[in-house]
């Protein structure tokens, strides 16, 4: 390429980020793209056809439209000769019906097929995300994942479905008006198709470049929406430490980085769009030329060089299609690429032939486990070992960082470990289902994870199929039956997003609440009386012990060991072993 022209190219792209909150997802082709969702689309190829037979019956009821129109010029206009107006006229009528009709079931039946894309691969996508071990999903920052997950997945349909039917379209619609073209005048044609190579080299010039452009925007798109996630979802946080102003700084960045690279896409249309004009005025100017001849020496007659540029003008709309496809296509293929780096982060998966995790007292045993956080620097365990015998209560303390919370994730399988072995009543819990593992393994988490609904919904969240009377008990156990009875609402109050209309230790006992209902033989308690007074605390653990479960706490809190049978410590990873 000439350094003219790639001086051109430089002054179109985006300014550089130097300090991207969301990293670029891998290049993809777009042959990697179709192999990759082509088997969504499979099942739907009959419906496909359908839809391609409706794209082929639009145009040929246009060109019949046109070879009408040359019937009106010679045998109606030019003799002024009104008998086969009347015919002509009802012609005309029955084609605009069948048009209709063609491009009402073709809309329909488009979005249809795009929609049953949409809805399987939103769903695929959100289940993969939510099976994500929690090391993968602390990795990402949640409001690119949500940007993923709405705006760049219509990127997939609008690349599998919208692109490649208006694709397919063009070539079929191209195809019949040159065919009608060819039969009127077939030296017209072949001057008319003298544009087409102009058309493929601007459209092949400014595609990489667009993918690159588009590529841009999505990611940081991706980016203000995590800044927004972030600083709403810690509102607060922000407005205690007077960082507002921080806040709004930082929004404002991204939201200039956004409208940089929006204004580099429409530099790129600016300067492509007029490129592709100046090609289809040539082209029409040469045909027009060779019309008049055609139309001097008898080649032609009046309607016929009318159709024909009529045709001609009809032709090159496809053709433009074309030309804008596969900017279009990497375009679309920047958002692609994001959903599909989601899509291939690991997700938890049982094994082959896993079985459900058969009943028992709940004993637990750790063998020999070690574990390491993706990046990190050191294992957060190393051959750790840890036996609990049924119905025992038995705390694990140590400083911040040595793996308790790790021990606790390991137990409800929200992580994997690297060496060793987890056994619950004496079963490997790699060898069966995490469904019956989790149903029998209850965490209750440090921070009080609440969705915004009523009391009682969110108690029975732990089992949908709670009866009232097993919520309240649920409840009493917790202790949190006589604050619920003091609101106004009762069990019926909401608890606000993320449970803030509530004060810390009242989301904490209805957290142990919905655990306790949950009703797994192993209760994990992860610092559960941070926030609580004395007597709270002494309250909630006093309810734990009731239980009559396998209670495994994570603690900094000397009271509670008062409330447990024994302890154990643990100690940081010796430097040797990272």
């Amino acid at each position: 390429m000439s350094r003219p022209w790639q001086r051109v190219l430089a002054a179109l792209r985006p300014t550089p980020d130097d300090d991207p909150l969301v990293a670029a997802a891998r290049s993809l082709t777009i042959a990697d793209v179709v192999r990759r969702f082509w088997p969504r689309l499979r099942p739907l190829r009959g419906w496909l056809l359908l839809g391609l037979v409706l794209l082929a019956a639009a145009p040929a009821i246009e060109v019949v439209e046109v070879m009408l129109f040359q019937r009106l010029v010679d045998d109606v206009l030019v003799p002024a000769d009104f008998s086969p107006l009347v015919l002509l006229a009802l012609l005309y009528l029955a084609l605009n019906l069948a048009s209709g009709v063609v491009s009402a079931a073709d809309d329909y039946l488009s979005t249809w097929i795009s929609q049953r894309f949409l809805v399987s691969l939103r769903r695929d996508l959100f289940a993969q995300v939510l099976s994500q071990p929690a090391a993968v999903q602390d990795r990402r920052r949640l409001g690119d994942v949500l940007a993923r997950l709405t705006s760049d997945v219509s990127a997939v349909e609008s690349f599998m479905v919208g692109q490649l039917a208006t694709g397919l379209g063009a070539i079929v619609r191209l195809v019949l008006f040159l065919g009608a073209l060819f039969w009127l005048q077939w030296q017209l044609t072949l001057a008319s198709l003298l544009v087409i190579p102009a058309f493929w080299w601007v459209s092949t010039r400014f595609a990489a470049f667009t993918r690159d452009v588009s590529r841009e925007r999505r990611r940081r798109g991706g980016s203000l929406t995590s800044i927004t996630e972030e600083s709403l979802g810690n509102a607060s946080m922000v407005q205690a430490f007077g960082r507002e102003d921080e806040a709004v700084a930082a929004y404002h960045r991204q939201n200039l980085a956004i409208a940089d690279a929006e204004l580099a896409g429409s530099r790129v249309r600016g300067l492509f769009l007029p490129l592709v004009d100046l090609a289809e005025l040539l082209g029409m100017l040469l045909v027009i030329t060779l019309g008049v001849w055609a139309l001097s020496t008898d080649r032609l007659t009046l309607g016929g060089l009318l159709a024909f540029l009529t045709l001609l003008m009809q032709c090159y709309r496809p053709v433009r299609e074309l030309s804008d496809l596969l900017p279009s296509l990497f375009s679309a293929t920047a958002g692609v690429e994001r959903v599909v780096e989601l899509l291939d982060e690991p997700g938890h998966r049982d094994r082959p032939g896993a079985i459900a995790l058969p009943g028992g007292a709940g004993s637990v045993v750790l063998d020999a486990v070690s574990f390491t956080y993706p990046g990190a620097s050191g294992p957060a365990l190393t051959e750790f070992d840890l036996h609990v015998a049924a119905g025992e209560r038995v705390a694990l303390v140590g400083p911040s960082g040595v793996g308790k919370s790790t021990v606790a994730r390991l137990l409800a399988r929200q992580l994997e470990p690297d060496a060793g072995v987890v056994r619950l009543d004496g079963h490997d819990v790699a060898e069966h289902t995490t469904a019956s593992v989790r149903a029998a393994v209850t965490v209750l988490s440090q921070e009080q994870l609440l969705l915004d609904a009523s009391i009682h919904d969110t108690i029975a969240f732990a089992r949908p199929g709670a009866t009232r009377e097993e919520v309240e008990q649920a409840s009493r156990a917790a202790d949190a039956h006589e604050f619920v009875s003091r609101l106004p609402d009762g069990y019926d109050a909401r608890v606000g997003q993320r449970g803030r209309w509530l004060s810390g230790g009242q989301r904490q006992r209805l957290a142990l609440a919905r655990a306790l209902l949950h009703g797994g033989r192993v209760l994990v308690l992860d610092e559960p009386t941070t926030g609580l007074d004395r007597a709270s605390a002494d309250r909630l653990m006093s309810a734990v012990v009731a239980s009559g479960r396998t209670v495994v706490v994570l603690t900094h809190d000397p009271q509670v060991l008062e409330h447990v049978d024994r302890v154990v410590e643990l100690a940081p990873v010796p430097a040797g072993a990272r």
